[in-house]
């Protein structure tokens, strides 16, 4: 293989790397992506694919505006993806039901309705037997739900493969296997990177590395991530299969499941800061069995086709890592936490604009790489 050039450079080739790929290729811009391993093999792999730019708790508040404007951009970014790359990402707009148990429930359910509200945001208040009827196989111990039509729902990991094919259509030099070790810097100008013992210049270099992006020397203090585990598992649902996307709330988010369209049903999932381990164990996968057969009790006896975990890339703020940095030529596209199959058509989009010297659509203020920066990455 002979030596690379690109007028970006992308480190990472997962759902957001792979996006930025296309979205610059398009552009005519000579691109390079590295990924130390295969593209979209690793947190977008592992993820569930719900398309939900809801509130998630305190502090998430700058996520929903990114969330749905990335989720109107999804139609058409998931055409364009298909178109080249010849394949289906499975992107449906099943809806969501959010299913409420306990003593608690009509309150919990006031409470999520006045969030959603705070942002201008839908969401239809059921009984227990409202739910039910528009969703047959609910436990009868559901007392509340709401109902979210807006949302939606992808193979995740359809979606990573996909990407990873119109990239390399559209002209992008793809590595796989590679793994950065650091930033090529002169003075204040990054001037691309060293990876697999190789130095790769490059006009510009995006660090969109997930949970791996703490560890490229020089780019840590931009990009302090951190891997979350998540354990999963996929069902035969068979007759147990749910018309839409369900998820569980007692006082916080506990399960969900999410169909796909080929009879896969997908049930997750925990939350661990267990390092870089992978372990699957009995009490985080006792927990997301436990609720889906909660939500469904006609699971308890459908066959698991599959157990895995992923990392999911988090920050100290849990909000994602995005702009230009104080070094010209180094932007962040990082941390985007449990949201990176969501957001990838925004920040595909934004990352391109701000590369490119175009106008952003939406303001980086709450994203920006100096906020870590300034404190050394802490």
């Amino acid at each position: 293989m002979g030596a690379m050039s690109a007028d970006v450079l992308i480190v990472g080739g997962g759902v957001i790397g792979c996006a930025l790929a296309c979205e610059l290729a398009r552009e005519g811009a000579k691109v390079g992506l590295l990924d130390r391993q295969k593209p979209a093999a690793e947190a977008t792999w592992a993820a569930a694919g719900m398309l939900a730019p809801g509130p998630e708790g305190p502090g998430s508040e700058p996520l929903v505006p990114l969330g749905r404007a990335s989720l109107a951009l999804y139609p058409g970014f998931v055409e364009g993806i298909e178109t080249v790359s010849g394949m289906r990402t499975g992107f449906r707009r099943p809806g969501a039901l959010v299913a409420f148990f306990g003593p608690r429930a009509n309150h919990e359910q006031g409470e999520y309705l006045a969030e959603l509200a705070r942002f201008e945001m839908a969401g239809e208040p059921l009984t227990g037997e409202e739910a039910r009827r528009r969703e047959p196989l609910l436990n009868p111990e559901v007392a509340a739900a709401i109902w979210l039509a807006e949302e939606a729902s992808i193979d995740n990991r359809a979606l990573g493969w996909s990407l990873a094919v119109a990239a390399s259509r559209q002209g992008v030099e793809l590595r796989a296997g590679v793994e950065a070790q650091g930033l090529i810097l002169e003075g204040s100008r990054c001037r691309g990177v060293v990876a697999g013992g190789e130095k790769i210049p490059a006009g510009h270099v995006v660090i969109a590395a997930g949970c791996h992006s703490a560890g490229i020397e020089h780019a840590g203090r931009y990009a302090p991530t951190l891997p979350a585990r998540g354990q999963m598992a996929a069902f035969t649902a068979g007759t147990a299969m749910p018309r839409t996307v369900l998820r569980s709330h007692r006082g916080h988010l506990v399960g969900y499941l999410v169909p796909r369209e080929d009879g896969r049903l997908i049930a997750g999932s925990t939350m661990e800061y267990a390092g870089f381990d992978k372990s699957l164990t009995p009490g985080g996968l006792g927990k997301i069995l436990g609720a889906a057969v909660e939500m469904i009790p006609a699971l308890e006896n459908a066959p698991i086709l599959e157990t895995w975990s992923g990392l999911r890339p988090d920050t100290p703020d849990h909000l994602p890592i995005l702009g230009p940095t104080d070094i010209d030529g180094l932007s962040i596209a990082t941390g985007h936490f449990r949201n990176g199959i969501l957001l990838a058509p925004i920040t595909s989009r934004l990352a391109r604009q701000w590369i490119l010297g175009q106008r952003t659509d939406l303001p980086l203020d709450p994203f920006l790489p100096s906020r870590f920066a300034a404190q050394g990455g802490r």
